[in-house]
């Protein structure tokens, strides 16, 4: 193994991965040749299109809409500098066993070089939700990930998308799924839209899950300040950089409930190798990454595990030996040492008169 292969490696439970930079879900790689190309990228897995058993959700593709926004909140044009990304989404319209058989043969060919292609859920309903998982492990894939907490679930056509937010509720339908995936990989995705994110954790891993991935994006609406509309005239998922402290306090947390042995992966907003290192720090066994590869293709995947090998390399340190070491120390604010006086420090010359 060379040094740089041993600098990135890492693991999710008994699922071995040559760097903590997975290709997350979403549109780019809705076809086997964006997953290919991840792949060529040099992510460790893919996490494909997601399908569910409603035809609503997979309709809702056909409303999809993407934009950049600047760091004062404006549109700015496809393609052009952005530090947040602003869509609406929907599901994969193929036929959830067809996708399954051609990720499969992805999968295996990815198996070669220790990398893996995974099927994604979005809740609909539990029923559809052990149906379709069922079908994931029939046709022979490794991983599955069970995503409870969509951010469009509230804005989407009625009943196509759900979220999970209740830790009893949650416990149970990953122990329905768990029931049909016994042997694969079940990671649990969690909602950003929730303050309860390490009960939520623990419910997974009560449940059977071998990994939580945390957390998905917010919802926001976007006035535009010349028409005086909504842009993309609904409000739509809203992620960026500015969102990892928020991801690596949930992620520090959610550490605590579920204890250290237990994989957890981070998601929402990772631009940088910089962003992987924090969301490790905080406790990230790996990450997915998704809005810089609708932004910038799929060439942002290889600078970010190039960017994240030149962080560990600068620091003489292995991925794995600084996974946890934030959360680890975190304390509260009543572990911070008095000092009065010092909030004058920070207020304008007229405050302190």
């Amino acid at each position: 193994m060379s040094d740089r292969q041993g600098r990135l490696a890492t693991r999710i439970g008994a699922l071995a991965l040559v760097n903590p930079v997975i290709c997350g879900s979403s549109e780019a790689v809705a076809t086997e040749s964006g997953i290919q190309a991840a792949l060529r990228a040099g992510a460790a897995g893919v996490i494909a299109k997601s399908v569910n058993e409603q035809p609503a959700a997979s309709r809702q593709l056909d409303r999809a809409d993407c934009v950049g926004l600047d760091s004062t909140g404006s549109p700015v044009p496809w393609g052009a500098e952005a530090t947040s990304l602003f869509n609406r989404s929907g599901l994969s319209q193929r036929d959830a066993g067809d996708w399954f058989a051609a990720l499969a043969v992805l999968d295996a060919e990815a198996a070669a070089s220790g990398r893996f292609v995974a099927a994604s859920l979005v809740l609909g309903g539990a029923d559809g939700a052990v149906t379709i998982a069922g079908q994931a492990y029939a046709a022979g894939l490794r991983v599955f990930e069970l995503n409870v907490g969509a951010p469009h679930a509230s804005e989407a056509t009625p009943g196509a998308i759900a979220n999970e937010t209740d830790p009893t509720a949650l416990r149970a339908l990953v122990q329905r799924v768990r029931a049909v995936t016994q042997g694969m990989q079940l990671w649990v995705k969690l909602t950003g839209l929730s303050s309860n994110l390490p009960a939520q954790a623990l419910a997974a891993r009560q449940g059977g899950a071998d990994a939580v991935v945390m957390m998905g994006r917010f919802m926001a609406l976007v006035p535009d300040l010349d028409s005086f509309t909504p842009v993309l005239g609904t409000s739509a998922a809203y992620g960026g950089p500015w969102a990892v402290p928020i991801v690596c306090r949930f992620l520090a947390l959610s550490r605590r409930a579920v204890g250290k042995d237990f994989p957890l992966l981070g998601t929402n907003g990772v631009r940088t190798g910089a962003d992987v290192l924090r969301m490790g720090l905080c406790g990230a066994a790996a990450i997915e990454a998704a809005s810089a590869v609708m932004h910038d293709g799929f060439v942002a995947l290889a600078d970010i595990i190039a960017d994240l090998d030149r962080e560990l390399s600068s620091r003489g340190v292995r991925f794995t030996d600084i996974i946890g070491r934030t959360a680890d120390s975190l304390g509260g604010y009543g572990d911070a040492p008095e000092r009065p006086g010092h909030w004058l420090d920070f207020v304008p010359p007229e405050t302190r008169r």
